[in-house]
């Protein structure tokens, strides 16, 4: 055998040999050509490069344009918004100008796909630049009157002022339709730029905006329902009354958290004309002498209730349904009858909106977003005994703190006001923040927008909501580490899902967090059949296995189980079921769609998604860019911090 540096110079003596042994005259034709090529594509060059350069320096120029756009909103100046709106519109058009005199490059191989991602932003550009100014130019209509007074807040208007913005609002929420539209055609225009293919640079800055416009877009779309209802909610034209209940959601109930202390406020055109609030134990003293309601049963055999109380009335993961089963103990038990709706909010919420404002003194204890929820169990639980409080008065610095922080809020400048709005948006999706009204036409806007914390009824899609309920398991709920881990196989013509829920308990055996014990339900369709279970258990502290039960609440199908995790330990709960013929009919039809729903108050628990479909999978959304395919399995790992609707689609 010849060594490899003989056998490599031989070759490459051949190759030389066979080289010049083979030249052929067709192939000078084809060198000449290449030459051709060569001097054609220098000569496309020394054309195209100058008018790259302007290209660059426009589109350059539109975004320095457009960077000090949300600035200039932020504080008020409307016109040098619109302006600059204008001056940001022309840049684009400039750009639209010189890559036009380019579009000789669209036919070059691999170049053309760059230039014609190129040419799609520039109108995905163009259509956002003119929304942006219908934006403007709604919030110049809403704000102008009050824009040279400069960092004016609520709290510095006269309720007529208060009155005239939420007038404007509701008279012109509808001129936000056109920006609507053109940010749904730049979609559209960005859905057809191409993922792969791309030079480095175009490719992330696709990549950064296909993840960043589907939040621009449901900003959108919710802008206009809500200019439809904030005024009335606020009390515009007319005064509402709300019942207000803060749930804890360290101890966790159906409806958001365990009812401790409720109140009543009073709003007229924006301003919080009243707000008192009370220890929910005060007011349900009052139902002792009542006829006897009987309560839920999982309360009786668990917690050995003999009366349904105010403070259980959130029993039902629906918010509506809580929100007037509250209402009617709250009225039963001596409140108020003139009531227009209830507003449910968890300290996970509040410290939220603390960290707005900044820290609050109360009786010179300070509350920060950081330290509210530990720092507030701690003072009406344990705190008020070393002060010498009455325990019927130990929940009286909610109502302080409570004060303080709305007129905080009410003095934030409008300028801050879009974070406010930020804030209560994420609050209400995370289901932190809960609204129900007695007034149909602004109740179906709040459910159609998922603000309403409703349990999705639809049957012929999938769906899980799971459900647990603290049973006197202190305020453990706040070292609960949750994951819930969904798959969905085909299996004899049908579907097979099954639900893992795993509980961690990172707690500790103290005054505030003890062995979780939880009456767990699940929300899945409405005919789907229990197949094999495991994880239930029949009471705390014992091994003996529980029952499943299946039960119809709310229009849907519920397994329901009781489970115990003591401190340091991790359990599960696994459910297999098969799926109803209207899920499986979804497949028959190239389409499966799967409602996720988080359960009111609870932190946000990981999720973990496996759907295999009947054949190979075309698409899936609804799972922020991070879902996989490979072939006809479909997987996703997230949080569940709100209500999600993943889908997809099979190929054809």
């Amino acid at each position: 055998m010849k060594r490899p540096t003989q056998r490599t110079g031989s070759i490459n003596l051949a190759i030389g040999v066979t080289r010049r042994k083979r030249w052929r005259p067709w192939m000078t034709w084809v060198a000449a050509s290449l030459g051709m090529v060569l001097l054609v594509m220098a000569g496309m060059a020394a054309y195209y490069v100058p008018r790259a350069r302007a290209a660059v320096d426009a589109a350059r120029a539109a975004v320095d344009a457009g960077r000090d756009i949300p600035n200039q909103l932020s504080s008020q100046k409307f016109d040098q918004a619109h302006n600059q709106v204008l001056l940001t519109r022309q840049k684009i058009q400039d750009t639209q100008t010189s890559v036009a005199k380019m579009r000789g490059l669209r036919q070059w191989p691999y170049i053309g796909r760059q230039f014609r991602a190129i040419e799609d932003l520039m109108i995905v550009g163009d259509e956002s630049v003119q929304a942006m100014d219908t934006l403007v130019l709604f919030l110049k209509d809403v704000f102008a009157p009050f824009a040279e007074r400069g960092k004016v807040s609520l709290a510095k208007m006269t309720p007529d002022e208060k009155g005239q913005i939420l007038k404007n609002i509701a008279d012109k929420g509808e001129d936000l339709r056109a920006a609507q539209e053109r940010i749904h055609r730049a979609a559209e225009t960005l859905d057809r730029v191409p993922d792969r293919g791309l030079v480095p640079q175009l490719a992330d800055g696709v990549r950064t905006l296909k993840e960043q416009f589907p939040a621009v877009l449901q900003a959108l779309d919710q802008a206009i329902p809500a200019s439809k209802i904030i005024p009335t909610i606020l009390g515009y034209p007319n005064d509402k009354n709300y019942l207000f209940l803060l749930e804890n959601n360290t101890e966790l109930r159906p409806g958001g958290g365990f009812i401790g202390t409720y109140g009543l406020m009073k709003v007229r055109s924006g301003e919080i004309v009243s707000l008192t609030t009370d220890n929910v134990y005060n007011l349900d003293n009052r139902a002792n002498s009542l006829p006897r309601i009987e309560p839920p049963e999982p309360l009786q055999r668990f917690l050995k209730a003999n009366k349904w109380f105010f403070r259980d009335s959130n029993w039902s993961p629906d918010f509506p349904t809580t929100a007037q089963q509250a209402l009617f103990f709250y009225q039963r038990q001596g409140g108020s009858k003139d009531i227009d709706g209830v507003i449910a909010v968890t300290p996970t919420a509040i410290a939220k909106l603390i960290g707005l404002v900044g820290p609050i003194k109360v009786d010179g204890i300070e509350f920060t977003d950081e330290n509210f929820v530990d720092q507030l169990q701690y003072e009406v639980e344990q705190g008020f005994l070393r002060a010498g409080i009455p325990e019927n008065q130990r929940k009286d610095i909610i109502g302080d703190l409570t004060s303080i922080l709305m007129s905080r809020l009410l003095n934030l400048p409008l300028t801050e006001f879009s974070k406010l709005f930020l804030t209560i948006g994420r609050e209400l999706d995370e289901k932190q923040l809960l609204i129900w009204v007695d007034d149909p036409t602004t109740q179906n806007i709040l459910v159609a927008q998922n603000w309403a914390g409703a349990v999705d009824q639809r049957n012929d899609i999938d769906s899980i909501m799971v459900v647990d309920a603290n049973l006197a398991s202190l305020k453990t709920d706040q070292v609960m580490v949750r994951t819930q881990s969904y798959t969905v196989v085909p299996e004899d013509g049908g579907l097979k899902a099954t639900l893992k829920i795993t509980y961690q308990n990172t707690g500790t055996f103290d005054w505030k967090t003890t062995r979780y014990n939880t009456y767990t339900r699940v929300y899945v369709p409405a005919g789907s059949v229990l197949i094999d279970s495991s994880g239930a258990q029949a009471r705390e502290k014992s091994n003996a296995p529980g029952k499943v039960e299946t039960l119809d609440e709310l229009g849907k199908t519920v397994f329901a189980a009781f489970k115990s995790i003591e401190p340091g330990t991790t359990s599960e709960l696994v459910l297999t079921y098969k799926l109803p013929d209207t899920v499986v009919k979804q497949w028959q039809a190239g389409r499966y769609t799967l409602a996720w729903q988080k359960q009111p108050g609870m932190l946000p628990p990981d999720m973990n998604l496996s759907v295999t479909a009947p054949k190979a999978l075309a698409s899936i959304e609804g799972v922020d860019n991070l879902g996989r395919i490979r072939q006809d399995t479909a997987t996703f790992t997230g949080r569940l911090d709100h209500d999600r609707t993943i889908v997809m689609t099979v190929k054809q």
